[in-house]
């Protein structure tokens, strides 16, 4: 059970049990720090991404969250917020505390694109935000694979994505690969990997982790790319090999497959558009 402690009082804290104890103690760190720099404890704390898939990768990804609050954050809490993860990321509280990435929304602020004074801490920094930058594809998994860990169940607050929303945030992916995606470096993997998992999308109507659209895509994808997810599935597990010789080389040669998983994943966003077998939505 993670604990939250404040001045005024001491309140326990109902937490799934994920298994890690690392895992545990950074989360027990975030909480604690999340209520004492906002004043009081969120209103709910909802993991979601691939921890809530089981499928976090230490060393390569994001601990994803998003923590509800009543109101408007204050700017002077804020302000405390973008300085209070500097601890988390010291690494004092290990490494799964250096990866935790999310937004401190207040409750007006759910649907994205909605406008009021929130926090986001990204894997660049922390930033002030104005209006909700989450993807609707975040909101899906926040409501049909969130898992909270403190305070009320707000999952179901967040709004359903329409179909074509999902498919326009997939046509932004596709535009964003041809242009910036690239290899060479550990990260170039995780184009591949978000193709497969939006390839998984259209096809299967669910969410499924960045692992499990690897394993299936490289059975059921058609164009040579598909060779490169077992690799780029075992690199996203085993980050500490991206420097190996065998792997450098590797990476560098996967600039054509990241355009072939493109180009496959726009000749299927037009059947998405055109028959509702593929929505994983109510």
């Amino acid at each position: 059970m993670l604990a939250y402690r404040d001045r005024r009082r001491r309140a326990a804290l109902p937490c799934c049990d994920l298994g890690n104890p690392e895992l545990h103690l950074a989360l027990g760190a975030f909480l604690s720090i999340a209520g004492e720099t906002l004043g009081d404890a969120p209103r709910s704390v909802i993991l979601y991404g691939s921890v809530a898939l089981g499928d976090l990768a230490p060393g390569y990804g994001d601990l994803d969250f998003v923590a509800i609050t009543d109101d408007d954050i204050a700017d002077d809490r804020r302000e405390a917020l973008i300085e209070a993860r500097r601890p988390l990321r010291s690494g004092t509280s290990g490494d799964c505390a250096r990866m935790i990435e999310g937004a401190f929304l207040p409750r007006h602020m759910i649907c994205p694109g909605s406008t009021g004074r929130a926090v986001w801490w990204g894997t660049s920094g922390e930033r002030l935000w104005e209006s909700n930058w989450l993807g609707w594809f975040d909101c899906l998994g926040i409501r049909e694979r969130g898992v909270v860990i403190h305070g009320e169940d707000l999952r179901r607050e967040f709004p359903v994505p329409t179909r074509e929303q999902l498919v326009v945030e997939g046509t932004r992916f596709i535009v964003t690969a041809r242009k910036y995606g690239r290899g060479g470096e550990l990260h170039s993997v995780d184009w591949l990997l978000t193709a497969a998992r939006m390839l998984y999308w259209l096809k299967e109507g669910e969410l499924a982790s960045k692992s499990q659209a690897a394993d299936w895509a490289y059975t059921n994808a058609t164009g040579d790319w598909r060779a490169e997810l077992p690799k780029a599935a075992w690199l996203r597990r085993n980050p500490d090999n991206a420097e190996t010789g065998e792997v450098v080389v590797w990476l560098c040669t996967l600039d054509v497959s990241i355009q072939e998983a493109c180009c496959e994943l726009e000749a299927q966003l037009p059947t998405a558009r055109s028959t509702d077998s593929c929505l994983p939505l109510e």
